[in-house]
C-alpha cells in the first residue's frame, strides 16, 4: 500500500513538473488567437494548427478541455517560426480554420511597391504556391513561384518575393496566392487580399510638364528632369550623349523657352510616330510629342519619360529640327 502511495505521489509530481515545463515552453512560443466556432474542439484545433492538445489546454489554463464555447478566444501556441509570419492580430481576423492559405503580409489596404515579399501560412497539403499581382483592371502585372516550408504540423509558413511591372499611376490592386496540384498544375486553393499598387505617377508628371511648357518656366522644368539628361538630335548619328541639367537649360533657353513656344500634344501616339527611326532605352515608359520649338517655332521634340526609383521622371529628349521632320 505504501509503495502504491509512493508511486501515485511520484506520478503526480512528474505530471506537475511536466505541466510547469509545458507552460514555460508555451509562454516562450509565439501564438495566434483563435476565436472558437460552433463545432470546434480542442482536438480539432490541435490538428488544424499542428500542435498538441495538451499545449492548448496549458496555454489557456482550461480546467475542462471538453468545455469550450463559441466566441471564446484561445491562444494557439504555434512554433516561433510560424509566429514570425503570422501575428496574433492577423490570425484573429484572417486565420479561418477552413482556409488552406492565409496571407499575413501584405495586410488589406496597404500600398505595395515592387519588389516586395508575400508571407503567410499554407496547409501542409498545399506546399507549391504561386503569387500574382493584379492591377486595377484585374490584369496580372507580376508573378512569382515558391514553396511553403516543410513542417510537422498541418500548416507551414511561406515567404515569396515578387516583382511587378509598375503601372503608370497608383491604383487599387489585389494580391493572389494559390496552390497548384502536383498532378496537373491546376489551382487547388486560392486566397487574395486587396491592396494599393504604387504607380509611377505619370499623370501628375504630364500635368506638370504641360504647365511648364505653357509657362516657359526653366526653374520648374529643371525640377522635373533627371541629371544627367539624355539629349538626342534626330537624324544625327552618334549624338546621344548625356549632358548636365545646366547645359540642357541653356539649350532650352536658346531654342525653346526663350524664343520658342512649345506645346505638348497628348493626342498623338509618340512611339508610333517615331516608329523604328529611334531606338529607345528599355527604361523609357512613355514618350510625349511636342511642337513649337526653336526660334521659328517649327521644330518638334519627343520627351522621354523613364522609371527612376519607382517614379516617372523626364530623362531625355529627341530634338527634331524642322528640316529633318520626315514622319508627319
Amino acid at each position: 500500500m505504501l509503495r502504491s502511495a509512493h508511486r501515485w505521489l511520484l506520478a503526480a509530481v512528474c505530471a506537475l513538473l511536466l505541466s510547469v515545463l509545458l507552460v514555460a515552453a508555451v509562454t516562450a512560443q509565439a501564438g495566434i488567437i483563435h476565436v472558437v466556432q460552433p463545432g470546434d474542439t480542442v482536438g480539432k484545433l490541435a490538428w488544424r494548427y499542428g500542435v498538441r492538445s495538451m499545449e492548448i489546454v496549458v496555454a489557456n489554463n482550461l480546467a475542462n478541455p471538453n468545455r469550450i464555447y463559441a466566441g471564446q478566444k484561445l491562444l494557439i501556441p504555434v512554433s516561433s517560426t510560424v509566429g514570425t509570419w503570422l501575428s496574433a492580430e492577423a490570425a484573429g481576423s484572417a486565420a479561418c480554420p477552413c482556409e488552406a492559405l492565409v496571407i499575413a503580409n501584405p495586410a488589406p489596404g496597404v500600398t505595395v511597391t515592387s519588389p516586395f515579399t508575400v508571407t503567410g501560412l499554407a496547409a501542409a497539403s498545399a506546399p507549391s504556391l504561386v503569387v500574382a499581382v493584379l492591377d486595377g483592371s484585374a490584369q496580372e502585372i507580376g508573378r512569382a513561384y515558391g514553396f511553403a516550408k516543410v513542417g510537422s504540423g498541418s500548416y507551414a509558413p511561406f515567404a515569396i518575393p515578387v516583382t511587378f511591372t509598375v503601372p503608370a499611376n497608383s491604383q487599387p490592386g489585389r494580391i493572389q496566392v494559390w496552390s497548384m496540384s502536383p498532378r496537373d498544375g491546376a489551382i487547388e486553393h486560392l486566397n487574395s487580399v486587396a491592396v494599393q499598387v504604387q504607380g509611377l505617377e505619370l499623370d501628375p508628371l504630364l500635368s506638370q510638364l504641360d504647365a511648364v511648357a505653357t509657362g516657359r518656366g526653366s526653374a520648374a522644368l529643371s525640377s522635373l528632369m533627371a541629371d544627367p539628361f539624355q539629349l538626342v538630335v534626330y537624324g544625327s548619328r552618334g549624338l546621344e550623349l548625356p549632358v548636365s541639367q545646366a547645359e540642357v537649360m541653356r539649350q532650352f533657353q536658346r531654342n525653346a523657352l526663350g524664343a520658342g513656344a512649345p506645346r505638348l500634344d497628348f493626342s498623338v501616339d509618340a512611339r508610333a510616330l517615331l516608329g523604328d527611326r529611334v531606338v529607345l532605352d528599355p527604361a523609357v515608359v512613355h514618350v510625349v510629342y511636342s511642337t513649337g520649338w526653336g526660334p521659328e517655332q517649327r521644330d518638334d521634340a519627343f520627351l522621354l519619360i523613364s522609371e527612376v526609383d519607382g517614379q516617372a521622371q523626364l530623362t531625355g529628349m529627341v530634338y527634331v529640327p524642322e528640316a529633318l521632320i520626315d514622319y508627319r
